[in-house]
């Protein structure tokens, strides 16, 4: 995870919680010296989970407590996301039981995180899912309205 957390990144994730501008500050240096913005942070941010939106003042107390870089903390309290790794099979093996059961309907892949590239899911996973019969292997129409099968205006 580390690896996915640059410097810049690191940053900006800490500037939502600050309400600050803290491009001066080193992402692996400690935390600002400064105290964060005054109010609570916007509830129409998404980085933060609701739960962390509000006590901001003690948690960046807590923050400081425990004597972290500021990419390692941000490495330590981002929220994780579901990761999912082995062969295109199993990837796909554990992606069709998550559509199936109805426990999702899509996925959301984020292609800076990715260990390789955007083409090892569409080449690989995909094919798996179409065999699978949970992810279409043709379009039924020429506009994304269609696709989606959402009635005209």
């Amino acid at each position: 995870m580390r690896e996915q957390i640059t410097g810049p990144r690191a940053i900006a994730f800490l500037e939502q919680h600050w309400g600050k501008d803290l491009s001066g500050y080193d992402p692996d240096g400690p935390l600002p010296d400064i105290e964060p913005a005054d109010g609570e942070l916007d509830p129409s941010r998404g980085t933060l989970s609701i739960e962390h939106r509000t006590g901001k003042l003690e948690r960046s107390a807590q923050w400081r407590d425990r004597g972290l870089s500021i990419r390692d903390l941000v490495v330590d309290v981002q929220p994780r996301r579901n990761v999912f790794v082995g062969t295109a099979g199993q990837v796909a093996a554990e992606w069709a039981h998550y559509l199936r059961s109805g426990t999702v309907d899509d996925f959301n892949i984020v292609p800076q995180l990715l260990p390789g590239t955007i083409e090892d899911v569409v080449d690989k996973p995909v094919p798996a899912l179409q065999d699978r019969g949970v992810h279409r292997t043709a379009y039924t129409g020429n506009t994304l309205r269609e696709h989606l099968e959402l009635p005209s205006r």
